[in-house]
C-alpha cells in the first residue's frame, strides 16, 4: 500500500474517532452544556458516520453499501441541515421539532427511498449516460443543497451581528473569528463538492473520489473539534423576542425625552457600564423598562445602538481615569478593564473610533498638555 494511501487512511480513521470523542465531550460535564453543543455533536456524529459509511460500507456491511444507493450516498445530505440548525442555536434561534424542521431532511429521505425502490425493482433511476448519470445528478443535488444553506447561513450571520450591537456591550465572548472559521470550513467543503461534480463528469470519479470525500470530512472534524468545544451561544434573547411585540419607530415624544434623561442620568450616576457583562436586557431590568422600550429610546432618541451607547461611557470613564492621579501608575489595559472593557484590542479600536487617537496617543498628548 503506498505511503500516501496509508497516511490518508490514518487521517480518516482518526477523524472518525475524534468526531465521536468530541461529540461525547460536548455533552459531558467537562464542557458547558447548551443546545448549540447538542447540534454540533450531532453534526460531528453525522460527519463521522458519513466517513465510516463511505470507507467501510460494502466491505463490512454489504446491505449498507454505497452501491445499494444507486443515486448516491444519502448521508451527505444530512450535513447542511445540521450546520444550519447549529448556526441557528448558536445565534439564539431555537430549533423546534415539527414538520418544518423535518422538511430539511426531505432530500436525505428521498434519496434513500428512490435508491431502495429502484434497487428493489432493478431499474436505473436515470439514463446512465452523459450528464444524466446517477453520480452526476447526486453531486449536483448535494452542491445545490449546500450552496443554498451557505447563502442562508451567511444572511443569518449578518442579521445576528446587527442584533448583537443592539443587545450586548462587549463582544469578546462572541467569538466572531470562530463563526467565520466555521463558515470557511464548510465553504471549502462546498468547493470540494463542486470539484467532485467536475471529477464525476470529466474524470469518471472512482474509488479515489470517495476516499477524498472521507478525507475532506475528517479534516473538517479536526478543524471544528477543538474550537467548537469552547464556543458558547452568541447571545440569547429568545424569551424577550417571544414576549415583546415589535414597536413602531416614531419620533421621540416629550415623555420619551424624560425617559431618555432618566436613562442617561442612570448611566452617569450608577455607572452600570463598569460591568463588562452588561446587556440591554440587564439595563432594562435595572431601569424598570421593557427591553424593546429601552432599545427604541437608545436607537431613536439618542441615535446609537446599544453597543456604541455603552462604550461611549466607557471611553469617557477611561479619560477620567487618565486624569486621576490615583490611576497614574495604571497601564492602558488596566484602565480599560477598570472602565468595563474586556480586552485591549477591542478597547483600542473603540477608543480610536470615538476620539480619533489611540489610548496611548491620547494619554501622551494629555500629559504633554
Amino acid at each position: 500500500m503506498p505511503v500516501l494511501e496509508q497516511l490518508s487512511l490514518v487521517v480518516i480513521y482518526a477523524g472518525i474517532v475524534q468526531g465521536l470523542f468530541v461529540a461525547f465531550l460536548l455533552n459531558s460535564r467537562v464542557v458547558r452544556r447548551s443546545r448549540a453543543n447538542v447540534f454540533l455533536s450531532v453534526l460531528l456524529i453525522a460527519l463521522s458516520f458519513s466517513i465510516a459509511h463511505t470507507v467501510f460500507a460494502g466491505r463490512v456491511v454489504t446491505h449498507l453499501s454505497v452501491r445499494v444507493y444507486s443515486i448516491g450516498d444519502p448521508t451527505f445530505l444530512l450535513i447542511a441541515p445540521l450546520i444550519w440548525f447549529y448556526v441557528l442555536e448558536l445565534t439564539g434561534k431555537r430549533v423546534r421539532p415539527g414538520w418544518r424542521t423535518l422538511l430539511h431532511f426531505l432530500p436525505f429521505l428521498l434519496v434513500i427511498a428512490f435508491s431502495l425502490t429502484f434497487g428493489a425493482l432493478k431499474l436505473a433511476p436515470f439514463p446512465n449516460r452523459g450528464h444524466w448519470r446517477p453520480n452526476v445528478v447526486f453531486w449536483t443535488m448535494v452542491l445545490l443543497q449546500f450552496s443554498c444553506y451557505q447563502f442562508f447561513i451567511h444572511k443569518r450571520w449578518i442579521r445576528s451581528r446587527e442584533i448583537m450591537q443592539h443587545e450586548v456591550s462587549n463582544m469578546e465572548d462572541v467569538n466572531i473569528s470562530w463563526v467565520r472559521f466555521f463558515m470557511g470550513v464548510f465553504l471549502l467543503v462546498n468547493a470540494f463538492f463542486l470539484f467532485s461534480l467536475f471529477a464525476t463528469i470529466h474524470l469518471q470519479g472512482g474509488e479515489w473520489l470517495w476516499r477524498s470525500v472521507a478525507l475532506t470530512f475528517s479534516l473538517s472534524i479536526f478543524a471544528l473539534g477543538y474550537k467548537g468545544i469552547l464556543q458558547k451561544e452568541i447571545f440569547d434573547t429568545r424569551h424577550q423576542e417571544e414576549q415583546e411585540p415589535p414597536e413602531l419607530k416614531v419620533s421621540p415624544t416629550p415623555k420619551d425625552e424624560s425617559l431618555i434623561r432618566q436613562v442617561t442620568g442612570f448611566m452617569e450616576e450608577r455607572k452600570p457600564y463598569l460591568d463588562p457583562e452588561l446587556t440591554l436586557s440587564m439595563l432594562a431590568r435595572e431601569l424598570n423598562m421593557s427591553r424593546s422600550q429601552l432599545s427604541q429610546l437608545i436607537n431613536d432618541g439618542i441615535g446609537d445602538n446599544f453597543y456604541d451607547f455603552v462604550n461611549k461611557y466607557r471611553v469617557e470613564e477611561v479619560k477620567k481615569l487618565m486624569a486621576d492621579p490615583k490611576f497614574s501608575n495604571y497601564n492602558v489595559l488596566g484602565l480599560a478593564l477598570e472602565a468595563g472593557f474586556k480586552s485591549k484590542s477591542t478597547f483600542n479600536l473603540i477608543f480610536k473610533r470615538f476620539t480619533g487617537l489611540t489610548p496611548t496617543e491620547y494619554r501622551k498628548n494629555r500629559n504633554q498638555d
